[in-house]
């Protein structure tokens, strides 16, 4: 009975070890087909999407450091000097002289993201692409800078065929297409630059002609995008019109035998103001009244030494420009009712002086007609400016000194010495 009992232990754990064999050997069969069934590309698009569409992320990480030596409207985002008149009144405007401040902010860094959706199936077999691009400028806590919120600057898509293009969503205008190289947070709006980002159906045409190509935008974009003033509720002064504003430009483009770019642009907008009876100027408007706002300009980039030297900038003249960001950001006088006519541009020269590091100088100016003024408005900024930027590899940094001027109706200048420094890694 022992002997049969030992053989029994003997063949259970004998049955044991076989199971646990084969259980191995079907184990591995497994694994190896799975890893023969693994993709071998890692992680694609189409694992994370609904179709075959690719995103490319880009940005950069930025620091800025600013001082006047008088006070502005803003450290950050001037737009006026505040008039130093000894009077004092009125305090919303008046500042004491060489009153000076100091500001640190990281609310320019960016992150966008460009799309392509490769070629549609039918419509003409147009490209789809779009970009979506974001900062932290708005300011989330009255008084915070340490709770700066997301801002959406750009959000679009367009269909490219051959010459045309279609574009829908939230993008610059068509007008005044360049920017100054100084005061990055305002981009001397109000003082001489315009244009501005909004909600838009754009189409463009690019044709060949000569040596360059003649690049043509028409549009329909929101009128009070940037400047409306509520009417009732959440209805705005532009939406209230009941029109968009309408914009286009004209260009020709092209490139020297040196590699120099160089352009040549006409542009203008029009849209329409309209505020209720008893709303326009807190109270001001008796009956019912409409406000055209309209602007002409030209654009100009002009190489004169290849990639080395070079002189851009931009002229415009208009009314009511405030939703275009001119006129010092003043668009009606509702004492008189009356729309207020300005002109402005900026001329920048640029020399790159070696490698790493490219020099400009400059000019900006705002001019409102100061018939069209108020007491103790704006009548005009003044900014000659000088910059330097460098470069070396992904990492960036800039200076800028701005002499900056603002007069009033009224009262005396404003005027400030303004220096900024920044440093920024691209990506």
């Amino acid at each position: 009975m022992q002997n049969q009992s030992t053989l029994l232990r003997c063949a259970a754990r004998g049955a044991r070890v076989a199971t646990l064999g084969l259980a191995l050997a079907l184990g591995a069969n497994q694994a190896n087909a799975q890893a023969d069934n693994a993709p071998t590309d890692g992680l694609t698009w189409a694992d994370l999407l609904n179709s075959d569409a690719t995103f490319k992320l880009y940005g950069f990480l930025r620091l800025d450091a600013m001082y006047n030596d008088s006070r502005a409207n803003d450290p950050q985002i001037p737009y006026i000097i505040r008039s130093e008149d000894s009077s004092g009144v009125p305090a919303g405007t008046v500042a004491d002289e060489n009153d000076s401040e100091a500001a640190l902010s990281a609310r320019l860094t960016r992150l966008g993201l460009t799309f392509d959706g490769g070629t549609i199936d039918g419509l003409g077999n147009p490209d789809l692409g779009g970009k979506v691009e974001i900062d932290f400028y708005n300011i989330g806590l009255p008084d915070s800078d340490s709770r700066n919120a997301l801002r959406m600057r750009l959000a679009y898509l367009t269909l490219t065929w051959d010459h045309w293009r279609l574009l829908a969503g939230q993008t610059w205008d068509a007008i005044s297409p360049l920017n100054p190289v100084v005061n990055n947070d305002l981009v001397m709006w109000g003082a001489g630059n315009t244009g501005d980002r909004r909600p838009q159906l754009t189409v463009r045409n690019t044709t060949a002609a000569g040596a360059g190509q003649l690049i043509t935008d028409f549009g329909i974009g929101l009128t009070g995008a940037v400047g409306g003033q509520t009417v009732l509720g959440g209805l705005r002064s532009g939406e209230n019109s009941g029109r968009p504003m309408v914009h286009a430009r004209v260009g020709y483009h092209g490139k020297t035998d040196a590699g120099g770019a160089y352009q040549l642009g006409v542009w203008a907008h029009n849209s329409e103001e309209r505020f209720d009876p008893g709303t326009a100027g807190g109270g001001a408007a008796v009956g019912e009244e409409d406000f055209d706002s309209s602007s002409v300009g030209v654009d100009f980039v002009v190489p004169i030494s290849g990639n080395t030297v070079a002189v851009k900038g931009e002229y415009f003249m208009g009314e009511n420009l405030r939703d275009v960001r001119g006129g010092i950001l003043q668009g009606v006088n509702f004492g008189t009712m009356d729309e207020i006519e300005s002109k402005g541009g900026w001329v920048e020269g640029s020399y790159k002086a070696t490698d790493h590091c490219t020099l400009y100088a400059g000019y900006s100016f705002d001019d409102p007609d100061d018939d069209d003024l108020a007491a103790n408005a704006f009548s005009k900024n003044t900014v000659p400016y000088a910059a330097a930027r460098w470069q070396y590899g992904s990492l960036r940094f800039g200076f800028e000194y701005l002499n900056w001027t603002t007069e009033y109706v009224g009262l005396e200048d404003g005027d400030a010495n303004r220096v900024v420094g920044w440093i920024a890694f691209y990506f």
